[in-house]
């Protein structure tokens, strides 16, 4: 009897131990998570069956290949080109973007993005038009982080070159801030956003 118990206790410790280093293998989910506060979120009422409100993470700026959103210097894409601020590369969750649904009156919505450890150029809330065929017209930036939580800043310099050596700003707000994420952490970040900015980018 006693070698019974015996053996019923070791079986019962190696289960344990088993289990225990079963959870111990499980990776940390590394993400990035928080809230958006949406200003004139009662515009999105008029959008809300022309296209998608998605949160978008862009990996780490790189002019080659072209990836990521920073600052593009005047003639990289040709001779009298203006340069700008603005995403040259899709996002990091290009195929699965966090997508927001509308409800009436709510002005914060939270979003939840798992990602790989690394450095990432910005995180941004946009509409993307169903209708707009164009891809550098077709996604609205109604907000990105830049370290002020409690200001909107669409993350874009966007110039245009009128002729005769005349360059002038048609958009023109603060970049975006980088984001550097470790393995199992779960970065919060919360920022705001303006659906207003729909008026002036599809006019």
């Amino acid at each position: 009897m006693n070698k019974i118990l015996a053996l019923m206790f070791t079986g019962l410790m190696v289960i344990t131990i088993t289990s225990c280093n079963n959870d111990d293998d499980q990776p940390d989910v590394t993400s990035i998570k928080g809230s958006i506060t949406l200003d004139n979120e009662a515009t999105w009422a008029q959008w809300v069956d022309s296209g998608e409100v998605q949160v978008t993470l862009f990996p780490a700026f790189s002019l080659n290949p072209p990836a990521g959103w920073g600052e593009v210097p005047d003639d990289f894409f040709g001779p009298s080109v203006p340069g700008g601020l603005y995403a040259i590369g899709a996002p990091f969750n290009a195929q699965n973007p966090v997508v927001l649904q509308y409800v009436p009156g709510q002005s914060t919505y939270e979003y939840d993005i798992e990602v790989e450890p690394g450095t990432y150029s910005a995180l941004a809330v946009g509409f993307r038009h169903d209708f707009v065929v164009d891809p550098t017209l077709r996604t609205a930036t109604l907000g990105v982080h830049w370290n002020n939580e409690n200001q909107v800043s669409h993350g874009i310099e966007i110039k245009a070159n009128i002729g005769g050596g005349n360059i002038i700003s048609l958009f023109e707000f603060p970049a975006p801030t980088e984001i550097s994420v470790s393995a199992g952490e779960q970065k919060v970040i919360n920022f705001k956003a303006d659906f207003d900015f729909v008026l002036a980018w599809y006019r």
